[in-house]
């Protein structure tokens, strides 16, 4: 049975697809318009000789989902008078006047994404860190490398940040890679090294590696994204720190049905969190020297929250009486075994809580959590927050 146009949303979708945070968003509008829908959708490829849709007013927009833009199709967009959401406003578009600064927007948090790297390296008890920006310096490469500073200094550690090269340099990896290369021989090790995004980090992997410095075991890396395009293509492959930017997407396109309903909504900013670290062979090491107590974590951080460990699993790998094996993990660790394991667990939780709609007993099961109810005690005393409500809060576009 054909389906009628009259009635039908016509969203035209403003965000070019060349990068993988795009693409998920753009994965999730589609995943509300396929529920909620039908909406129909224009997609900007963002590929050469593309054929762009100027006249919206001509094609029939009932509502928009854009990205920055130059100023020029920001005033068009905003002349159209319908509906619109932003993702990711550049510092411009954010601006008091900007013809997209009073529309709701959704930005993921570069700050919080360098905390969480940072969190992620000093839990493997790294005392050396690095930071390696985006080429060309843009706002959240900088804002990422911030907070990955400032959380490495308030545990009392310091980073080396790579320069800017020149222009000229910048311009060609060809030119620019010898320098890298010196640099990263400069670095004392080992050293923990977090790029801005996945193909800075691939870039870092590749100087590395014409270096004969050694991955991970002398430079730990990790990018940003978790693009397997990147990710699985490199040597060794590249650990990664996922963003949620699908659901992001979706949000979006929510808050954009609402609108084009006839609801009236107050511009709202939101943001959203990092989830969790695709752990690849990049950062398969740990700056433990003790190397028992080194090979117990590296086994608590891959099996625990995917299935049942105990104390007893951790201490065989001693092969000593369970009380010098507590006594030796909790004096390198700082944490006891079962709080190392029951941390990781949380990590699991966390990750599933923002990234599925599974019930709350089944991520129980699946974490290897006894009780929901136990885990809702430990979750709440270590968030501070119910499981709900930390589910709600990266999920909602208030």
């Amino acid at each position: 049975m054909a389906v009628s146009r009259r009635g039908i949303p016509q969203v035209a979708v403003l965000i070019p697809l060349a990068l993988k945070g795009h693409r998920d968003c753009f994965e999730g509008i589609l995943r509300y318009a396929r529920v909620n829908g039908p909406w129909r959708l224009y997609r900007r490829e963002g590929r050469p000789g593309e054929q762009r849709l100027r006249d919206l007013k001509q094609w029939g927009c009932s509502g928009i989902i854009t990205t920055s833009c130059t100023l020029r199709e920001a005033r068009a967009i905003a002349g159209t008078r319908v509906p619109v959401v932003v993702f990711e406003p550049d510092p411009d578009a954010r601006a008091p006047g900007h013809p997209l600064a009073k529309y709701s927007c959704l930005r993921v948090d570069a700050y919080a994404t360098g905390e969480h790297t940072a969190r992620f390296f000093l839990e493997r008890h790294y005392k050396r860190f690095a930071f390696v920006g985006e080429v060309h310096d843009l706002y959240w490469s900088r804002e990422r490398g911030e907070g990955f500073r400032k959380k490495v200094e308030a545990a009392g550690g310091t980073v080396s940040e790579y320069g800017a090269p020149p222009a000229k340099v910048r311009r060609d990896w060809a030119l620019e890679q010898p320098h890298m290369e010196a640099w990263l021989k400069s670095l004392q090790k080992p050293v923990a090294l977090f790029a801005a995004m996945d193909g800075r980090a691939r870039q870092v992997l590749d100087a590395c590696l014409d270096a004969g410095i050694a991955v991970p075991e002398e430079v730990a890396v990790l990018g940003v994204d978790d693009d397997p395009l990147i990710c699985e293509a490199t040597l060794p492959t590249l650990s990664s720190i996922q963003l949620n930017s699908e659901h992001a997407g979706y949000l979006l396109a929510e808050h954009l049905d609402k609108l084009m309903r006839g609801k009236r909504l107050r511009r709202r900013v939101e943001w959203i969190k990092p989830t969790r670290v695709v752990r690849r062979r990049s950062t398969d090491a740990t700056a433990i020297s003790d190397t028992q107590v080194a090979r117990a974590c590296e086994y608590i951080w891959r099996e625990a929250g995917h299935q049942s460990i105990g104390v007893p699993d951790v201490v065989s790998l001693f092969g000593s009486s369970r009380r010098y094996a507590e006594n030796r993990f909790k004096a390198v660790v700082g944490r006891t075994i079962m709080e190392e394991i029951r941390r990781v667990k949380l990590d699991r939780v966390c990750a599933l809580l923002a990234e599925t709609s599974l019930p709350i007993g089944e991520i129980a099961q699946k974490c290897d959590f006894a009780r929901e109810s136990h885990l809702a005690f430990l979750f709440r005393k270590h968030h501070g927050i119910t499981m709900s409500e930390y589910r709600a809060s990266t999920r909602r576009l208030r």
